[in-house]
């Protein structure tokens, strides 16, 4: 009995250990200095404060904000299928 859970012990062990390398291996990189990160940073961090003082004032204004976001990144990032 005690080489049945030595098995059963390796055997998960090396499952466990082939899933950590495949997450580990499969991270997604964004680029670091694209055209336009600097400025969605600065939006991004004025959207998420209008937010905040949206939810704290007046909650349906967030639609709005949002609706506003999308198309200041939209703008930001042009794309060919828009």
């Amino acid at each position: 009995m005690k080489s049945l859970y030595s098995v059963l012990g390796i055997v998960s062990a090396l499952a466990l250990l082939g899933m950590v390398i495949t997450i580990g291996s499969h991270h997604v990189y964004a680029p670091r200095d694209c055209a336009g990160c600097a400025e969605f940073k600065k939006l991004t961090s004025q959207f998420e404060k209008d937010v905040l003082k949206a939810s704290l004032g007046s909650p349906e204004e967030i639609a709005g904000l949002l609706e506003q976001y999308t198309n200041d990144v939209l703008d930001l990032f042009p794309s060919s299928s828009r």
